[in-house]
C-alpha cells in the first residue's frame, strides 16, 4: 500500500494529532510505537482496533481502565540476560516490578473478557510471572538493596562483617585516649581511607606512632596512619567485605538467570503492553475529543455526522460542526468567503480519513463512514520555494502534476484553491481540466476555490457538488457553518468593509465590477442566508422537541410517583373503611344471612342491604389506588430452586421452580408455574427465614414437584371453574396473623373484581391458621376449616375455596 507522503501529514498537522496520542500514553514504549508509525496497510486490522478503542473506553467508564502503570521499557535487560550477562540491582528491581505490573494486567483482562472481548484475548497471551519477580521483590527492600535473607549465607556474612566493625570501632574508640597516641592526633577523632580505619597524626608525630600511612590531609599538616595494633582487624574486615560482595553478586546472577529463563515471556508481555498502552492512550484521547468510532467502509466515501477538527479541540477554540459527505469518486467543490472555514472543513476530512487509517475513533457523531483511502494527497497553503525556484503559482502546478500521476480510486485529493497564483480566466480553466481528470480516474476530491467555473461545474456535472459555507448577513460575518448543494459568495467586497478598507476603494471595487457581478454575488450571498437561516429553525425545531420529550417522560414520572405515594396514603383509609363501616359490616350480614337462611329476611331488607354492600364496595375501590410495582431487593444467587419469593406482576407468592436462565425465572404459584423476567422477582426474606428455622414438610416437598393444576371442580356439578394466578392465594408458611389478613384482602379484592371463585392454598401445618380463622376472620366465623379440597362456602357472588397442600 502507498505510504502517506510527508508533505500530506505536514499540511493536515497530523503531528499534533499524533503527539496529543503519545502524550496520553503511560509507557516509554506505547509512546515510542504511537510516533514511529501508527497508520495500517489493511481496513481490517484498522476496525479490530476502532473495536479494541471501544472496548478501553467502556472499562475506563465502568471505572476498570487497564492498569499499565509500574511497566518500565526494560527490553535492554532482558537482552543482556539473554547473552548471560548479570544484572545490577535496580535493573533486577525494575524487570521484576514490571513482571509484577504485566501480571496485574494479565489479571485485570482476565476477568472482563465478556465486556472487552478483544482486550482479553491480547491478555492470555500475557504470562504469570509470579514465580519470577516474588523472590525478586523479596529479596530487596524499599531502597533496592538485598536483604539478609535472599540468600542462606548472605546474613551470616554480614552479620561476621558487623562484629569485625564494631570491635574496630571500640578499638579506635581506645586508641583516641590511649597516651602512646593522644599526645600526637590532630584531633579527638580516626576516620578511614582506602576502606582501612585510620589515626590523624601531626606530621611531627610520625616517627612516634607506629603505622602504615595512607595519605596527606591538603595542607600537608596531618597524616592519616593505620596503627599495627588495627592492621590484622582491618585485614579481617577486607576479607568480610569481599566474602560479602562476592554473596550478593552470586545473588544477583542467580536472579539475572531467573529472568534469562523467562525472556521470551518478558518480551511477549512487553510487547503486548506496549499495543495495550497505544490503545488505551487512543481511548483517552478520544474522550477528551469527545470522538465516536467511525464505520470503516471499503468503498473510499465520507459521510460525516457533525464532523468537527481535532485541533481546534485540543487548542481548546471554538469548533463549528459540520456534516460532510461525499461519494467515492465524487468531487467536492467548497466555496464562500475568506476566514468562513473553508480550509478547517477540508482540514477535518482530510484528518478523519488518516484517523480512519490509524484505526483511531473519529472526531463526529457516531454513524459516521470513514471509506478506505489507500493514500491522501493535499495541495494546502503556499508552495512556493526558493530552494528549488518555485513560486507560488509553480509550487501548485508541481504538487497538481504529482496527483495526477498517482490519480486512481481509493486516492483522496485535498485542494486549497486550486490553481491561484496566476491570471484568474486562465486559472480557472486549468482548475476544470485538471479536476475533470482526477474525476475520471476515480479519485475522490475536495476542493476549495473561488472560481465561479468550478461553482457552476458542481451545479452541471453529476460528478460534482456545491457546498458553502454559511455567512451571516445581518452581522456581516461568518457562520463557519457548512451548507451542502449550494455555491457560496466569495463576498470580497463585504469582508473588504468589515475588515475597515476605505469606503471609498469599496465603492470604486463595486463601480468597476458592475451591476450584474454585484448582484450575482449578493444572490448567492442572500441564497447561503437562507439557507443558514433554515438550518438554524430546524435545529431549533428539533431542539424543542426533544425538550417536549425530555418534559413528558417527566411527567410520566411524575405521575408514577405520585400514584405510589398515592397508595401508601390511601392504605390506613382503606384499613379503616375494612374495619369500621366497610367490609366487616357487610361480612357479618353475609354470615347472618348463611345461618339464618335468605327466605327468613325481608326482601326489602335484602335490597338495601344489598345497595349499601355496592356502596361500600364502589368506595373502597374508588380510594385503592392500582398496585404500583417497584424491583425490590434481590441477588441472582438467591434464586435457587426452592427459594421463596414474591412477583408483584402476578399478584402473590412464589417459589423458584428453575434456575435463571437468559435473564427469565421459572416460579411455581401452588401448583402453577409461569416464566417472569428476573427482574420482576423479589426474594421472600421472611418466608426464607421462616423455612431456615424449620425443617421442610414433606407435602411441600412433594408440592414442588407435583403437576401443575388449571381446572378445579368447584360447584360438584361437574363444571370447571378456571384457576389462575390472579384467582388464587398461596398462604403456605406464613404465620396466622399474616394469612388470616391476605386472606381477608384478597376476599375483598375478589368481591370488589366481581370474581366468581377465588382459591386459597394452605399448608397442613399445625391447625393455627383454622383456629385463627375461626376467632378472627369476618367471613369464616364459627365454621371449623375442613381439610382437603372443597366449597369453603359461597357467599352472594364470591366462592372461596380451600386448597390443602
Amino acid at each position: 500500500m502507498t505510504e502517506v507522503a510527508g508533505k500530506t501529514l505536514a499540511d493536515l498537522s497530523w503531528d499534533v494529532v499524533v503527539g496529543a496520542w503519545a502524550q496520553r500514553c503511560a509507557t516509554a514504549r506505547g509512546a515510542q510505537a504511537v510516533r514511529a508509525h501508527p497508520l495500517f496497510d489493511d481496513p481490517a486490522a484498522a476496525r479490530n482496533r476502532v473495536a479494541e478503542i471501544s472496548e478501553a473506553r467502556q472499562l475506563a467508564a465502568s471505572g476498570a481502565a487497564l492498569p499499565l502503570g509500574g511497566i518500565a521499557d526494560v527490553a535492554g535487560a532482558v537482552a543482556r540476560v539473554r547473552k548471560a550477562a548479570a544484572l545490577e540491582a535496580a535493573e533486577l528491581v525494575a524487570v521484576a516490578e514490571t513482571g509484577r505490573a504485566l501480571t496485574r494486567l494479565r489479571a485485570h483482562l482476565r476477568g472482563r473478557g465478556e465486556v472487552a472481548p478483544r482486550l482479553a484475548e491480547r491478555g492470555h497471551a500475557l504470562l504469570d510471572l509470579g514465580h519470577v519477580y516474588l523472590p525478586i521483590l523479596d529479596a530487596f527492600d524499599a531502597d533496592g538493596r538485598l536483604v539478609d535473607h535472599a540468600s542462606d549465607a548472605l546474613g551470616p556474612l554480614r552479620r561476621a562483617l558487623a562484629a569485625i566493625t564494631t570491635q574496630l570501632d571500640r578499638r579506635m574508640e581506645g586508641m583516641l585516649s590511649d597516651e602512646r597516641f593522644a599526645p600526637y592526633l590532630q584531633d579527638g577523632y580516626y576516620t578511614q581511607r582506602d576502606d582501612r580505619y585510620v589515626l590523624p597524626i601531626r606530621t611531627d608525630g610520625k616517627g612516634f606512632v607506629r603505622g602504615i600511612v595512607h595519605g596527606t590531609s591538603q595542607s600537608g599538616q596531618t597524616l592519616f596512619i593505620e596503627p599495627d595494633e588495627i592492621v590484622e582487624l582491618n585485614n579481617r574486615k577486607k576479607l568480610a567485605e569481599c566474602d560479602v560482595a562476592d554473596e550478593e553478586r552470586r545473588i544477583l546472577a542467580r536472579f539475572s538467570g531467573w529472568i534469562a529463563e523467562e525472556a521470551d515471556g518478558f518480551d511477549a508481555g512487553l510487547a503486548i503492553a506496549e499495543t495495550l498502552d497505544v490503545i488505551a492512550a487512543a481511548a483517552v484521547l478520544a474522550d477528551d475529543l469527545v470522538a465516536s468510532a467511525p464505520v470503516i467502509d471499503d468503498a473510499p466515501r465520507l459521510a460525516l455526522l457533525h464532523a468537527r477538527h481535532p485541533l481546534m479541540l485540543l487548542a481548546q477554540r471554538r469548533c463549528v460542526a459540520n456534516d460532510l459527505e461525499l461519494a467515492a469518486g465524487h468531487t467536492l467543490v467548497i466555496s464562500g468567503p475568506n476566514a468562513g472555514g473553508k480550509t478547517v472543513a477540508l482540514k477535518a476530512a482530510g484528518l478523519a480519513a488518516l484517523m480512519a487509517r490509524a484505526g483511531l475513533h473519529v472526531v463526529a457523531e457516531s454513524g459516521s463512514v470513514v471509506g478506505w483511502f489507500t493514500d491522501v494527497r493535499t495541495d494546502v497553503g503556499d508552495a512556493q520555494s526558493l530552494e528549488h525556484d518555485l513560486s507560488t503559482f509553480t509550487g501548485h502546478i508541481v504538487n497538481l502534476g504529482q496527483m495526477l500521476a498517482a490519480a486512481g480510486p481509493g486516492l483522496l485529493v485535498l485542494i486549497d484553491e486550486i490553481a491561484v497564483g496566476t491570471d484568474p480566466e486562465q486559472g480557472a480553466a486549468l482548475a476544470q481540466a485538471t479536476l475533470e481528470a482526477l474525476a475520471t480516474a476515480g479519485a475522490t476530491v475536495i476542493v476549495t476555490t473561488h472560481y465561479e467555473r468550478l461553482k457552476v461545474l458542481g451545479a452541471t456535472d453529476p460528478r460534482f457538488a456545491n457546498a458553502a459555507v454559511g455567512y451571516d448577513l445581518a452581522r456581516m460575518a461568518p457562520t463557519f457553518k457548512l451548507l451542502p448543494g449550494t455555491p457560496g459568495s466569495s463576498g470580497a467586497l463585504a469582508v473588504a468593509r468589515r475588515t475597515g478598507l476605505p469606503a471609498g476603494i469599496v465603492e470604486r471595487a463595486q463601480a468597476w465590477l458592475g451591476d450584474g457581478g454585484v448582484r450575482v454575488d449578493e444572490l448567492l450571498a442572500t441564497l447561503v442566508d437562507q439557507r443558514r437561516r433554515l438550518e438554524e429553525e430546524r435545529v431549533a425545531v428539533l431542539d424543542e422537541l426533544e425538550a417536549v420529550e425530555a418534559e413528558r417522560a417527566a411527567a410520566q414520572r411524575t405521575r408514577f410517583d405520585e400514584r405510589a405515594e398515592q397508595q401508601v396514603r390511601s392504605r390506613p383509609t382503606l384499613r379503616g373503611a375494612r374495619s369500621t363501616g366497610g367490609w366487616r359490616p357487610a361480612a357479618s350480614w353475609i354470615r347472618s344471612a348463611a345461618s339464618c337462611g335468605a327466605a327468613k329476611l325481608d326482601a326489602t331488607a335484602v335490597q338495601a342491604r344489598a345497595r349499601r354492600i355496592a356502596v361500600v364496595a364502589g368506595e373502597v375501590a374508588r380510594r385503592e389506588p392500582a398496585p404500583v410495582h417497584r424491583q425490590g431487593g434481590r441477588r441472582d444467587g438467591e434464586l435457587v430452586v426452592g427459594a421463596p419469593v414474591i412477583v408483584p406482576s402476578l399478584g402473590g407468592r412464589a417459589t423458584i421452580a428453575a434456575p435463571p436462565v437468559r435473564g427469565k425465572v421459572e416460579v411455581q404459584l401452588g401448583r402453577m408455574r409461569a416464566l417472569v423476567e428476573v427482574a420482576e422477582v423479589q426474594v421472600d426474606r421472611h418466608r426464607a427465614a421462616q423455612r431456615a428455622a424449620r425443617p421442610a414438610p414433606a407435602a411441600e416437598a412433594s408440592a414442588a414437584t407435583a403437576p401443575p393444576v388449571a381446572l378445579v371442580d368447584a360447584r360438584g356439578d361437574g363444571r370447571a371453574n378456571a384457576r389462575t394466578v390472579d384467582t388464587t392465594l398461596d398462604v403456605r408458611g406464613q404465620r396466622a396473623d399474616e394469612a388470616v389478613a391476605a386472606v381477608e384482602r384478597f376476599i375483598d379484592e375478589g368481591l370488589v373484581t366481581a370474581r366468581e371463585s377465588l382459591f386459597v392454598v394452605h399448608g397442613h401445618g399445625t391447625g393455627a391458621l383454622r383456629t385463627a380463622d375461626a376467632r378472627t376472620s369476618p367471613v369464616t366465623r364459627g365454621r371449623s376449616l375442613p381439610s382437603g379440597r372443597g366449597l369453603r362456602g359461597r357467599r352472594r357472588h364470591v366462592t372461596v375455596l380451600w386448597l390443602r397442600d
